[in-house]
């Protein structure tokens, strides 16, 4: 006898949450401020695993209980004195257990059949969605039940829609919101009475590029055969204390996780990810947790959808603790610690911050306060950590901003790519820079303009200069400069200047060629100088062969495809003439590419517009000059031109296609070639 009780009071010793740290199974990653994905120090430590054999409670109304480990358990929440409430859906009943994870008690046994979601208001009221009656209870603190809903009667839900309510959340007012099974229309919304009030924050199809082709290809019959394309419904659901409901999906492309305020707006459209998630929760500072229901990776957001950490993973057979094999729920308590729920162990594994995402935690919390200064302390600390840390350096900008240190506000705010920062920060700069130079510039400017003037009356009375005018003239008048400032007759005049391209020779083979060159260097400037506010590329990750290709292989593929559609349709111009037109139609790029690129430097996201009119001015002048020069050198009429354009895009497409079957049946040869000299030298 004695044996079996140490035996039970190591079991039970076991089943515990642990008290120390273990060395985690996993690595943990961050993102960094170019948004690749990093390895970073431990953030969270598993310490222990629940099952629901604690302690056997008493239940009101149900009386002494049998020892049940929990089965299939679905959804997880803690409520504000860190108790643990579980739907055991296997069991028929809410588990509830003590915040260090002894089991206490149950609620629902003999009413639930199948609860799959639970929520817990501040008066300790229990709702819950059951899956297997199809209905939503509310129980109240002591576990009596007090409301049950079924489905609702409203012409608005409708005689045909299932009511299979799967999770489920009660916000201040009372309402409740339910996801539902196979509901594409969004959360079910219900007053506190049952009453049907309508859906709320619908998921999104997305775009679907086949579906689009064949909207067009098919007829409406075809189109009836296919399935038809529905969003996915959300998998879970959380709300904060501001009353903003989080949703998580399973199957979502974009928006994995929404953030919806009152009117069902996504507060946070993107957040790196998984689309396979199971579960999401909210702590007290607004920091976001998920659960990967397939590959079992846990994720932290802040507030604003930015990844903090993802940590843990799958578990393939060897029983680690800290991996899990299928995630269902995941739930933090007031001590940060997260719990996340394994319906296929029948457990709930138990994660501890490391002194590495406290300091974080700590941090963020004064950043989010607005106590920039207070936080930059543990940003500090932070660093020392991980000196790639994004939101970091984004923390010690803000500080640096707020102490009026502008020049160390820029830097910080550049390596974390904040670029409403950057922007505040250069602004302050740039003010203090033109206070101090403005009245210099006004006189240099004046001065400037006077000389100006003043050697244009001296040149027109006194004849001052005219030996220089008279070179430069002649130098016009030289093959090769005639033909390079052809361009800018072009630019100005791009019919005159077409015609006497072709028709007077003043254009070349060699000197496009020299434009060309000139349009893969302006290129590059361009990405390198451009105002990363303005610019989608970073510098540093760069390749000179990726950027050529992008460059240099669509205008080849544009010429050769333009001189056969043309060829076909009667146009004039030889394949020569399209080489040296389409070099001279980038001419607004290459001439006006490198001063934007500058400009944008002395600029901020409050005159963007500037940068926004001068960028897409040039790439407008350089289509029409595009256009005119399809017109001109072929002697097309305008909608020939139209049609000859379309029919050039199109040629491009079919030659891309060729290339990429050229491709890949290359590498197949190349592939099947190494494989018979491979077997021929293993024989000899």
């Amino acid at each position: 006898m004695a044996k079996k009780m140490v035996l039970m009071f190591i079991v039970f010793l076991l089943w515990l949450p642990g008290k120390t740290q273990a060395s985690a199974p996993y690595d943990t990653y961050t993102i960094n401020p170019d948004g690749e994905w990093m390895l970073t120090q431990d953030a969270y430590l598993p310490t222990g695993m629940i099952n629901g054999l604690a302690s056997i409670g008493n239940t009101e109304g149900v009386g002494k209980e049998k020892l049940q480990p929990f089965s299939q358990p679905e959804d997880i929440f803690i409520d504000r004195k860190d108790q643990i409430y579980v739907a055991d859906a296997g069991n028929g009943r809410i588990a509830v257990l003590s915040p260090d994870g002894t089991y206490s008690r149950s609620i629902g046994k003999g009413v639930l059949t199948q609860p799959t979601g639970v929520f817990v208001k501040e008066n300790g009221h229990v709702f819950v969605a059951d899956y297997g009656s199809q209905k939503l209870f509310e129980f109240d603190a002591k576990g009596k039940k007090v409301n049950e809903f079924g489905k609702p009667e409203s012409v608005l839900f409708g005689k045909d829609t299932n009511f299979v309510p799967k999770k489920v959340i009660v916000d201040k007012r009372g309402n409740l919101y339910a996801v539902l099974e196979g509901s594409v229309e969004g959360l079910a919304q219900f007053s506190s009475k049952g009453e049907f009030l309508g859906y709320f924050g619908a998921n999104q199809t997305g775009f679907d590029l086949k579906r689009k082709v064949q909207d067009v290809l098919y007829t409406k019959e075809q189109m009836k055969k296919l399935e038809s394309k529905q969003p996915p419904s959300a998998s879970n659901l959380a709300i904060d204390d501001e009353g903003l409901i989080y949703t998580s999906t399973t199957g979502a492309k974009t928006e994995s996780i929404k953030k919806l305020n009152i009117s069902g707006s996504n507060l946070i459209p993107s957040v790196m990810g998984s689309d396979s998630l199971s579960d999401v929760t909210v702590d007290f500072m607004g920091n976001i947790y998920s659960v990967d229901g397939e590959f079992g990776y846990i994720y932290e957001y802040d507030s604003e959808g930015n990844l903090i950490f993802t940590f843990s993973g799958e578990d393939s057979g060897n029983q680690r603790l800290g991996l899990t094999k299928s995630p269902s729920g995941i739930a933090v308590n007031s001590k940060g610690r997260v719990f996340v729920l394994d319906k296929q162990r029948g457990a709930i594994q138990v994660f501890q911050p490391t002194a590495y995402a406290n300091l974080v935690h700590k941090a963020m919390s004064y950043y989010s306060e607005g106590r920039y200064e207070k936080s930059e302390v543990y940003w500090k600390e932070v660093l020392k950590y991980n000196s790639m840390f994004g939101l970091a350096h984004q923390g010690m900008g803000m500080a640096a901003l707020k102490k009026g240190n502008y020049e160390e506000a820029l830097e910080r705010f550049s390596i974390s790519k904040d670029m409403e920062g950057y922007s505040t920060a250069y602004w302050e700069i740039r003010r203090k820079w033109m206070l101090e130079h403005t009245s210099s510039f006004i006189i240099a400017g004046a001065v400037l303009l006077a000389a100006y003037f003043l050697m244009r009356r001296l040149y027109r009375k006194k004849g001052l200069g005219a030996g220089v005018m008279n070179q430069w003239q002649a130098m016009k008048k030289e093959r090769y400069i005639s033909q390079f400032l052809q361009s800018f007759r072009i630019m100005r005049h791009p019919i005159e200047g077409y015609w006497e391209l072709i028709q007077r020779g003043k254009g070349s083979v060699f000197m496009a060629t020299i434009l060309y060159v000139l349009l893969v260097a302006v290129y590059f400037i361009d990405l390198i100088y451009t105002n990363f506010l303005f610019s989608a590329e970073d510098p540093d990750n760069i390749r000179l062969f990726n950027e050529l290709w992008k460059v240099l292989v669509p205008i080849a593929v544009w010429i050769i495809a333009n001189y056969l559609v043309s060829t076909i349709n009667d146009g004039k111009g030889k394949l020569r003439d399209v080489y040296i037109g389409t070099a001279y139609a980038f001419s607004p790029y290459i001439f006006l590419g490198i001063p934007i690129a500058i400009v944008s430097n002395g600029l901020t996201l409050m005159e963007s517009v500037i940068y926004d009119i001068s960028r897409y001015g040039m790439m407008v002048w350089t289509a029409l000059l595009m256009f005119l020069m399809v017109k001109e050198i072929h002697r097309f009429e305008l909608g020939q031109t139209v049609k000859n354009i379309l029919l050039t895009f199109a040629g491009m497409g079919i030659l891309g296609l060729i290339g990429f079957m050229m491709f890949g049946l290359t590498n197949q040869l190349y592939d099947f070639v190494d494989a018979i000299l491979s077997e021929v030298k293993a024989r000899v």
